[in-house]
């Protein structure tokens, strides 16, 4: 189809039309077509109108009527003047579609380059902002031409489409930069995330404020709907939309934006406890043995695996800890095994004192023989003959004893938590060593042989049993034997092994023998040595 035959079609007339008819038929499509609203119409309109122009002047001046046209035929051909060639004035809009038919995205610059020598970048413009409105994902590089270099989307474009196609391009540019991202959110890439951020925000088509927000909704929205994100991409994306400050104005609701906040808060403060685990590999340290043990997970063997060591500085830690999650983050207990946060509880467990029965034995065997206060030294032969008797009942006095001593433990599961309480609370003061110690249910049990030690053997008897004690828990650990192999030829160690005596406890307890021996013997019947 050649361009005249165009422009009789555009204009709706019929093909050879004078110039008044070609004008009147120009108004009336002016009325119908504008150039805000469909440039390309318009310019086309422009140009067919101009062509048709041209061709009714043509026909104006080469045909006149039919006596001039007789007298030039009659005219010898010889005189006949040399027919007059005009070149084919091509459209605008013509020009810029040839060049558009073979157009590659590698070489936008070349194409501008040749629409401006031609004088037609403004027909060619407007029809790559189409081209890029049907298909932006067909033509990438042109797209960010026309974004970075033309300025589209924004006051300063000099293109002029229609209304619905700049906002049909501002939401698939839209689309694609959420889709991108929601890729690297899920992929876990937060530098390619924030770095796409970033780059398209200095874009002008993000200038616009409703565009702007769309995207600052689409973020929100990305993180509420992912979890594997940083505290750090957080607050750089804080940073890059002002969201920074206690006067920041958020699109979503305060109570979504509160709870994005907080779950920030959550990861931050597991970012800690990890780095305090892994720093706790190398250097240990009772809150890096803490934080471990609450990453440890819910499995049971593990949990006591990574407890078994743990000395009152680490169950200290632990309480601290755990606090600091009820404060901090009141809807955390359901992430602890049994959704309790003080789950490390039931890995504390009790110290079982060690050599019970035989400290037990031997102390009801003693106390038997000096109870018998009333032997002269003339009948020292007799007790020596007793002595496998009183033996037997310290041994026997020692499982009775036992016997009251399982009730009594099976008594005291009742009120475990409070006896866990108070062992802590003697612990953090420094009362006890560590809070395994129980103190209700071991103390009760002192307090009985006490009471047995002052009734037959007076203050020096309980004095012998306090001391004693003392010295195991106060003496340093270099005090005990460091070869433990129970060798009787050594018999300081044996005796440690047998019994855990020391070696100063033992000497005190042979010294207060003596001098329990001597009060009986010398001033019988005084508190010394025997109870109210």
């Amino acid at each position: 189809m050649d361009a005249t035959f165009d422009c009789w079609t555009i204009l709706d007339l019929p093909a050879r039309s004078d110039e008044r008819s070609v004008k009147r038929q120009y108004a009336r499509l002016l009325k119908v077509t504008r150039p805000d609203e469909d440039p390309v119409a318009f310019q086309q309109l422009r140009e067919a109108y101009e062509r048709a122009l041209q061709l009714a002047r043509e026909g104006d001046d080469g045909v006149g009527g039919d006596a001039s046209f007789v007298q030039t035929s009659a005219a010898p051909l010889l005189q006949r003047p040399a027919p007059v060639t005009r070149p084919v004035v091509r459209s605008a809009q013509e020009q810029a579609v040839e060049l558009l038919e073979h157009f590659n995205d590698d070489a936008v610059d070349h194409c501008w380059t040749e629409a401006v020598a031609k004088g037609i970048e403004a027909t060619v413009e407007a029809l790559l902002f189409v081209r890029c409105v049907q298909a932006p994902d067909a033509s990438p590089n042109l797209l960010r031409w026309g974004l970075e270099t033309r300025q589209w989307l924004t006051p300063w474009q000099q293109v002029r489409p229609r209304q619905s196609d700049q906002e049909r391009l501002g939401h698939l540019l839209s689309l694609g930069l959420y889709h991108r991202l929601e890729q690297y959110m899920a992929a876990g890439e937060e530098t390619r995330f924030i770095d796409c951020l970033e780059h398209h925000c200095r874009q002008g088509w993000l200038g616009d404020l409703a565009r702007r927000q769309t995207l600052q909704v689409q973020v929100l929205d990305l993180f509420f709907n992912h979890g594997n994100w940083s505290p750090g991409l957080f607050e750089r994306v804080r940073q890059l939309f002002g969201w920074d400050t206690e006067s920041a104005v958020v699109p979503v609701v305060d109570e979504q934006w509160h709870t994005l906040l907080a779950r920030n808060e959550e990861k931050k403060w597991l970012g800690e406890l990890r780095a305090l685990a892994r720093l706790g590999e190398q250097h240990p340290a009772p809150s890096a043995n803490a934080a471990a043990l609450f990453l440890t997970g819910s499995s049971a063997e593990r949990l006591q695996a990574r407890a078994a060591t743990f000395t009152e500085a680490d169950w200290q830690a632990c309480e601290q800890l755990s606090q600091a999650f009820i404060t901090r983050f009141p809807d955390w207990p359901k992430r602890f095994p049994d959704h309790n946060p003080w789950f490390w509880k039931a890995l504390v467990g009790h110290e079982r004192p060690q050599h019970v029965m035989k400290r037990a034995c031997a102390a009801m065997t003693i106390t038997l023989a000096l109870g018998m206060n009333g032997l002269h030294p003339a009948e020292l032969p007799v007790m020596v003959i007793m002595s496998p008797i009183l033996i037997l009942l310290g041994v026997l006095s020692a499982y009775m004893g036992k016997w009251l001593l399982e009730h009594w433990v099976t008594f005291t599961e009742s009120f475990y938590d409070l006896d866990q309480s108070v062992s802590a609370w003697c612990a953090r003061h420094q009362l006890t060593r560590d809070r395994r110690h129980l103190v209700i249910r071991n103390s009760v049990p002192m307090l009985a042989v006490a009471f047995i030690l002052w009734k037959w053997l007076g203050l020096l008897g309980v004095v012998t049993f306090v001391v004693t004690g003392l010295i195991g828990k106060l003496q340093p650990g270099r005090a005990a034997p460091v070869d433990r192999q129970y060798r009787w030829r050594r018999p300081l160690q044996a005796i440690y092994r047998i019994a855990g005596i020391s070696v100063l406890q033992w000497l005190f307890c042979l010294f207060m023998v003596g001098l329990i021996l001597y009060v009986q013997q010398n001033m019988p019947g005084t508190l010394l040595t025997q109870g109210a």
